[in-house]
């Protein structure tokens, strides 16, 4: 179970607390509900605000589904659908994009009993073929949410879900939020996100349109802390994390002034590589003679940052600029007033990622949007194994085609055989994209036309 202090944290979040906001633009918003019908169904969530769509033209396969009407009225509606996929081991959502573009991506997962098994599914999420984490759910209508950073390597985004047992692998509603590029900065890999906390007086849950990045915030309190909180504004535009202002007016500091402030956590994964990003404002009208300065140590004495002074109704975010590890996966940070000042540590917000390390390359971009092109020219949607990545991961590389790997180098397709496959119409262009195919099988099909001339330039291949 993922704690803070003993605080249950993003993993599992009832979606019926989120606070009523006003309307405003959602761009680089893409907002998914899974299994909603007709596909052309568009519809504002009256709690969030947030413009909702069908998930159909993203995805080719799966089933539509909704969850028990029992449940329902404890849930968001973005939940009452869900889309199902008791067919093929890996089944993807795509998403033509930009590369090199930043974005939170939010999985959510109502079971709701939809099956009416009463069994609660255990499957894989990933992000194109690398896996972003296993999907575990703690209860029937409980809504557990997975959040990943991850920034694009090519113009497009597979969000793929895989079976690993005997259950089936579903999801409620599919989100993604186009971030600033110069924010959760990594040396390499993406951030699934652990927790984002705040510390206000009023506890609720906090996201868009608070947050313009709709980036979920979790209040937290604790033992021997007090809460601070200001109504006046906060200078968040200034800092590239945008932090929402409704985070920013809000801290907590010791109960007893002279104690140092400790937050902890237990990632209860050893070695986990983690990222963790510190919001700090001063939010207290000081006196002339009055200093707020601190050291920050964490895991017995390691420094984050010395001499601290938060700078006065204006957030500084401090962030480690490479990941911090820990051998049993327990991290306990120390704020320490120094000999210079008169008043306690505070902390108006925190965030803490698990690094997940993208190891597999996808194949090269012209040849993936080469076999979607040929998957769509002849209808190939219907065959199981076509989702995702055409070769990578190998275990799951598409029925009928055959890659190159080489060490630090994108796959390449080198065969594709496509015999008694139902094709019909002339060869298309596409093939000619495929730059390292030697064996081409388009036999047994009812395709018509010449032999188009493109073939006898593709120097590599030997065999059709």
């Amino acid at each position: 179970m993922k704690t803070i202090n003993g605080f249950l944290l993003l993993s599992t979040i009832a979606l019926a607390v989120f606070q009523l906001v006003q309307a405003q633009s959602q761009s680089g918003f893409i907002s998914l509900d899974c299994g909603l019908v007709p596909k052309n169904t568009t519809y504002t969530e009256t709690i969030t605000n947030i413009t909702y769509i069908s998930d159909a033209d993203y995805i080719d396969s799966g089933l539509t589904e909704k969850i028990s009407d029992s449940y329902k009225s404890q849930l968001q509606q973005q939940t009452w659908t869900l889309r199902s996929f008791p067919e093929g081991q890996r089944n993807c959502y795509n998403f033509n994009l930009k590369a090199n573009l930043k974005y939170l991506i939010r999985g959510t997962f109502v079971y709701g009993n939809y099956d009416g098994l009463n069994q609660i599914p255990k499957f894989d999420l990933h992000i194109g073929p690398n896996k972003w984490t296993s999907v575990m759910l703690e209860g029937v209508a409980n809504a557990t949410i997975y959040e990943i950073i991850h920034v694009l390597t090519q113009d497009r985004l597979q969000v793929c879900l895989v079976k690993t047992g005997n259950t089936t692998p579903f999801i409620s509603s599919l989100e993604l939020r186009l971030l600033n590029n110069n924010t959760y900065v990594t040396q390499s890999g993406s951030l699934m996100s652990f927790a984002r906390i705040y510390f206000p007086k009023t506890a609720y849950f906090l996201r868009y349109y608070d947050d313009l990045y709709d980036r979920v915030w979790v209040p937290f309190s604790q033992n021997e802390t007090l809460s601070l909180s200001t109504n006046l504004p906060i200078d968040t535009s200034s800092n590239p994390y945008n932090v929402p202002q409704n985070v920013a007016n809000s801290a907590i500091i010791p109960a007893k002034a002279t104690n140092p402030l400790n937050i902890w956590w237990d990632l209860q994964n050893i070695n986990a590589p983690s990222y963790v990003y510190m919001h700090f404002a001063e939010i207290q009208n000081l006196k002339a003679n009055e200093i707020r300065e601190f050291d920050i140590t964490y895991n017995g004495g390691q420094v984050w940052q010395s001499y601290f002074r938060p700078h006065n109704l204006s957030i500084t975010t401090i962030s480690s600029p490479t990941a911090l590890s820990s051998s049993d996966g327990f991290f306990n940070f120390t704020f320490t007033m120094t000999k210079n000042s008169t008043l306690p540590p505070l902390i108006n917000a925190l965030e803490v990622y698990i690094l997940v390390e993208n190891s597999l390359l996808e194949t090269y971009q012209d040849e993936v949007s080469a076999m979607m092109n040929i998957k769509k020219t002849y209808g190939l949607s219907k065959k199981v194994s076509w989702q995702g990545d055409p070769c990578s991961p190998q275990i799951y590389r598409w029925e009928g085609v055959d890659c190159l790997y080489l060490d630090s180098d994108q796959p390449l397709i080198t065969s594709l055989n496509l015999t008694t496959s139902g094709l019909t119409g002339t060869i298309t262009n596409d093939i000619y994209n495929l730059i390292q195919l030697r064996e081409l099988d388009l036999s047994n099909n009812d395709l018509s036309g010449d032999i188009p001339d493109f073939l006898a330039d593709m120097k590599m291949l030997t065999v059709m």
